[in-house]
């Protein structure tokens, strides 16, 4: 009687167990390009500082007066950089569904200057999103804040020109 009461004990107990089928992880989709980088207003001359990667190179913007300013997803790039930077930036090539599929709202993406902002394009099978901010307000979705201080640091690692986001609270 003690072994059939185990058995069952057991079998109840593996039963019991289910796979835990949340995904924890927030869906993430594979672009096929990202041009990121900084824009200014106000100013004379080439006004970006920008970079595209796809799933093959990291090039960056050819510094052309010949495009056209605000137009920044038509930007000329020419210069590709080295595999260490590729690898640096690859991370930008998954993004947050949510930003891809325009689920961002005006009170996510903060604009407190007007002189320099970020920009982000990102393009998947012909659909496109293009975000121009100063920086991702507090309460926008942890995917979309990682996502942001992922272009930060690789932004920051290939040269561009930063202001400090990060004590964004006192702008509130």
């Amino acid at each position: 009687m003690k072994k059939y009461l185990f058995s069952l004990l057991s079998v109840i107990s593996i039963l019991s167990c289910s796979k835990n089928d949340d995904n924890t992880e927030p869906e993430t989709q594979q672009v096929d390009k990202v041009i990121f980088g900084g824009i200014y207003g106000l100013c004379g001359g080439d006004c970006r500082d920008l970079y595209m990667i796809n799933e093959k190179v990291l090039l960056k913007d050819a510094d052309s007066e010949l495009d056209e300013y605000g137009e920044w997803s038509s930007t000329t790039f020419n210069e590709e950089l080295d595999l260490e930077n590729f690898n640096n930036s690859s991370n930008l090539l998954n993004v947050p569904s949510e930003l891809l599929d325009g689920d961002l709202t005006q009170e996510d993406l903060v604009q407190s200057w007007a002189d320099v902002d970020y920009y982000i394009y990102v393009e998947k099978d012909g659909k496109s999103e293009e975000i121009i901010l100063d920086h991702i307000h507090k309460n926008a979705s942890p995917a979309v804040k990682k996502y942001f201080k992922n272009f930060l640091e690789s932004y920051k690692e290939l040269g561009g020109y930063m202001i400090d986001t990060t004590n964004v609270e006192r702008y509130y």
